[in-house]
This record gives structure tokens, C-alpha cells and sequence, in this order.
């Protein structure tokens, strides 16, 4: 006969005694436990923590659109903006404006050093006097193609038409540069400056028309035997590519390589520092603007603007 003592326990006597062994485990757990818990919660507030930081930072006056009264009705726009809000207003049809590109400051532009020695660049004290031209440099494997290139890079045509941005090439356009907004005067680039003059232009934004001064830099080209020559000369005009930390910037730089009548294949080098400045920082010094001219300007159009 079977001892009734070592009978199989039910069900329920062993869910029970499972649950009063599994309590007293937790029990001795008790701070891995803890941490167990507790480490996603903090996640979760640390992330909402986070979320209400940045939606305030955003909510402050510099990121939104500018607004004002009129007639008793708050009205918001771009031109109630300032340089820093303007990008965060909406804009249902923006206009198109022409492609620009950084273009050294007066006292920062290329001329003669110790540790570039080019004899054709200018003197040095151009840049006390801030007459020093803008350059760009040349180079391929045609001597007389890059240079028949290079002489239609900047227009001739006289500075008096208060049309000239319409005047550029419209192949390459932006919806949005801070150089339009940065109150400071776009240059167009050109072989001779006949005169200091600096005129006004209006530029269509949203329902507003923004002022903006035009005013002449010489511009000079400048050929190099090799794209080793441009690369070195590039380098050694920052700031930490030579001894002395001076400034010695080049606007751009072409390599024709093998271009010929039948043939364009170019390389660019260009100053880039700013490619992604949103308009939230001061970063741009100056500004300037170039006209289509030539083959080369039509296929690379060239709205230049000084950088600092």
C-alpha cells in the first residue's frame, strides 16, 4: 500500500510555495531590483526633461518670425524679421535668387609674401589701403584655352545698371542666403573698377522688397603651371598654412585639365568655410556679386560674396 504521506502535491501547493520562494528571492534583490526599474524611468525623464529645454530654446524670440501690430491685428513676416528670424518664416512662393559664393574681405585678399613669392600677385600694402584685387587662379594642360577662358571670367560691361543682379547667370539659384540679409554690399567682380560708385538694388522677398548696396571689386586671374602650384598656394593662405599665420586668400581656383573646343572638363577649388551657416550667426564680413560673361561664368555662375 502506498504511504499517503508522499503523495504528489496539488497544483495549488506548489503555485504557492513558487510564489513565497520567488518573494523571498526578490526580497534579497531588492536594489537590483531598484535599478532595474528606476534606470528607464530616469531615461524617460531625462528625455522629456530635454524635449521641454529645446522647445523653449526655440520658442525665443531670435528663431521665430518677426511680427507687429497693424490696425489692431498682429501681422507676421519677413520684413518684420530680423537677419535671425527670417529663416523661420514661411514663405509660400520664394523668390529665386542668384548662386553665390565667399569671397575674402579687402585686408585678407592674395598678395605677395615671404612664403608666397608669385611676383605677379599685388603688393603687399594693398591690403593697408584695401585696394587689393579679388584673384583667381588658373590652370591646364591648354595654355591658351585656360586663358582665353580666364580673360571672359569677369564682365566688362560698366557698373550703372541697377538691373545687375538680373544680369547673372540663372542656371544655379537659391531660395535663401544670408548674404541678402546681412546689410552688408554685394560686389560685382570685374577686370577694372571705373569707379567707387555704390547704388541700391531691390530684391523681391515674400511681399517685401529688400535694399541691397552693389558696389565694383577688380578681380584678377592669375596663371599656375600645375594644380600642385594652386594647391600649395591655397594652403599657405590660411592662417595656420604658414609661419607667420597671416591671411591670404584666394576667391577660387580652375583647373582646365584637358578642355579644349570640343571638350570642358574643369576642376574647382572654392572656400567652403560657410556652406552651412543656417543665417543664425554673424558669420558672413562682406559680400559681393559677379555677372554671367564668357563660357565659363555661364556654366559656373558666380555670385560672389567676402567672407571675414
Amino acid at each position: 500500500m502506498a504511504n499517503p504521506s508522499q503523495r504528489r502535491a496539488s497544483f495549488w501547493t506548489q503555485a504557492n510555495a513558487l510564489l513565497r520562494k520567488n518573494i523571498i528571492y526578490q526580497r534579497r534583490n531588492k536594489r537590483a531590483n531598484f535599478i532595474l526599474i528606476s534606470v528607464p524611468l530616469l531615461l524617460c525623464i531625462l528625455l522629456v526633461v530635454l524635449q521641454m529645454v529645446i522647445n523653449n530654446e526655440l520658442n525665443k524670440a531670435k528663431y521665430r518670425c518677426g511680427c507687429t501690430q497693424v490696425n489692431g491685428t498682429t501681422v507676421c513676416g519677413i520684413q518684420y524679421s530680423t537677419s535671425d528670424q527670417a529663416t523661420s518664416c514661411p514663405i509660400p512662393n520664394p523668390p529665386k535668387w542668384p548662386a553665390l559664393i565667399q569671397v575674402p574681405a579687402p585686408q585678407y585678399r592674395a598678395s605677395r609674401t615671404d612664403f608666397i613669392p608669385f611676383s605677379d600677385l599685388p603688393s603687399e600694402s594693398c591690403k593697408q589701403t584695401g585696394s587689393c584685387p579679388v584673384t583667381t587662379l588658373v590652370t591646364g594642360n591648354n595654355h591658351t584655352f585656360g586663358l582665353s577662358l580666364a580673360q571672359n571670367l569677369f564682365p566688362t560691361s560698366p557698373l550703372n545698371s541697377p538691373d545687375i543682379l538680373g544680369s547673372v547667370a540663372d542656371n544655379l539659384v537659391n531660395f535663401l542666403d544670408s548674404a541678402f540679409s546681412s546689410g552688408l554690399p554685394l560686389y560685382v567682380v570685374q577686370p577694372r573698377c571705373l569707379s567707387s560708385m555704390v547704388f541700391p538694388v531691390s530684391i523681391p522677398f515674400a511681399s517685401s522688397m529688400l535694399r541691397q548696396e552693389v558696389a565694383c571689386a577688380q578681380g584678377l586671374y592669375l596663371w599656375r603651371n600645375s594644380s600642385s602650384d594652386i594647391n600649395d598656394e591655397l594652403y599657405k593662405g590660411y592662417r595656420k598654412g604658414n609661419p607667420e599665420r597671416m591671411i591670404n586668400e584666394i576667391v577660387a581656383a580652375y583647373d582646365c585639365l584637358n578642355s579644349n573646343m570640343n571638350n570642358f572638363n574643369v576642376s574647382l577649388w572654392y572656400n567652403a568655410t560657410f556652406k552651412n551657416d543656417t543665417g543664425f550667426c554673424p558669420c558672413i564680413d562682406s559680400h559681393s556679386a559677379i555677372g554671367e560673361s564668357g563660357i565659363l561664368p555661364k556654366l559656373l555662375p558666380l555670385l560672389f560674396f567676402p567672407i571675414g
